[in-house]
């Protein structure tokens, strides 16, 4: 890719979604996301190695915040699972065409959101709180992130559906995507993603996440608690949308 105006202010708008997400609403980091693949025309499936050391900065930033919130018996839990979903996300990463990477993601966030809400009407209300639920809500988040950095959707279901207050859904949030963008930071260079290119993409799209972050806690401060899981769940609705219908 070259460093031409547009890609530049594609990637400084993405960076903005996903400080905001990390310290605010998590909803806007699909969107972000998204947009990062239009700073990527032609080589989509390469802004995940462009998004992923972004997004570690803003997840340092979101635990400096919301680490004192964080539920650490959930961090546990899905460990093993996610670990499992990086491995298989990485094989699945290396075999989809970049049109076959946008429609699997948009589905795997359709599916998790129209789950979470048929749950009452299917009396599932003990799923929660069962083993094989984090199982498939941690290998599918783990596969997910690292098909196209996309778990929020995923894991938005899993800690929503704990009934957790907005502080603690989000000192989860946050310590558990640090510790797995972490962790996925070999898997995508091993893959070959992450490049010299793209590294020096993202020093030019720090203002962003550090601007993204501070407009998120503000808005995190802002949203009343019986809003909050819903705002988000609409945004990655529309999201996934957008990807299945206008890639």
């Amino acid at each position: 890719m070259e460093f031409t105006a547009t890609p530049l202010v594609i990637g400084l708008i993405a960076a903005l979604c996903f400080g905001m997400s990390k310290t605010g609403v998590p909803g806007f980091g699909l969107f972000g996301v998204i947009l990062m693949t239009h700073a990527f025309p032609g080589m989509e499936k390469q802004s995940t190695g462009a998004v992923l050391p972004l997004l570690v900065i803003a997840d340092l930033l979101a635990v400096f915040y919301y680490i004192r919130d964080c539920d650490w018996s959930k961090i546990r839990t899905l460990a093993l699972p996610v670990l499992v979903g990086l491995v298989l996300g990485g094989g699945v990463l290396h075999l989809v065409s970049n049109r076959q990477f946008c429609v699997l993601l948009a589905a795997i966030i359709l599916a998790m959101i129209a789950i979470d809400r048929l749950r009452p009407l299917l009396q599932w209300e003990q799923l929660p709180k069962s083993r094989r639920f984090a199982w498939i809500m941690g290998i599918l988040g783990g596969s997910a992130t690292v098909v196209g950095n996309a778990a929020g959707p995923v894991m938005t279901v899993y800690i929503a559906a704990q009934g957790f207050p907005k502080e603690k859904f989000m000192g989860t949030f946050a310590v558990f995507f640090c510790l797995v963008n972490v962790a996925k930071l070999p898997v995508v260079s091993f893959l070959g993603m992450i490049t010299p290119q793209t590294l020096l993409f993202d020093l030019c799209l720090l203002p962003g996440i550090v601007v993204g972050s501070l407009i998120g806690r503000r808005l995190f401060l802002l949203i009343p608690e019986k809003w909050f899981v819903p705002i988000i769940v609409v945004l990655n609705t529309l999201a996934a949308l957008k990807m299945l219908l206008f890639p």
